[in-house]
């Protein structure tokens, strides 16, 4: 098995990958765009309450109600009986802007909803204890 070969066609779809922002206008679904993530009616059911969750940053998606999960072609793939290259296909003839897949070199962050704090490189004083000095200390 030639495994350069899988990997140059793996970075080749994931150039053209459209945005999942894109694909979520494409079906008007309501979600708030200057947000990178939040909650959504999901368009793959019937809902009423907000149980789609997706990370725009990420390009990932899951409906919490009915377990669906993916990126922006398994989206396509649901809502349009397809494979994935029906998905492809389907994202090239409508013309979705496409973008990185999962944001390169950025850091991960810890929390699915929230980044995680930067601790300053001040953190520790010269005694080499921890930051917080106590009350009866400091006097």
């Amino acid at each position: 098995m030639n495994l350069g070969r899988l990997r140059d066609g793996f970075e080749d779809q994931e150039h053209e990958k459209p945005t999942l922002a894109a694909v979520l206008d494409h079906y008007e679904i309501d979600y708030n765009p200057e947000r990178t993530a939040g909650m959504a009616p999901c368009p793959l059911h019937d809902d009423n309450t907000p149980s789609f969750s997706y990370h725009l940053d990420r390009g990932l998606w899951k409906c919490h109600s009915c377990g669906e999960g993916g990126d922006s072609y398994t989206l396509l793939m649901k809502k349009e009986p397809t494979d994935f290259a029906g998905a492809r296909a389907l994202a090239s003839s409508l013309a979705l802007a496409t973008g990185d897949a999962g944001g390169g070199d950025e850091r991960v962050s810890g929390s699915a909803y929230a980044g995680r704090r930067a601790v300053s490189p001040r953190s520790r004083n010269q005694q080499g204890r921890g930051g917080y000095v106590p009350a009866w200390r400091r006097r």
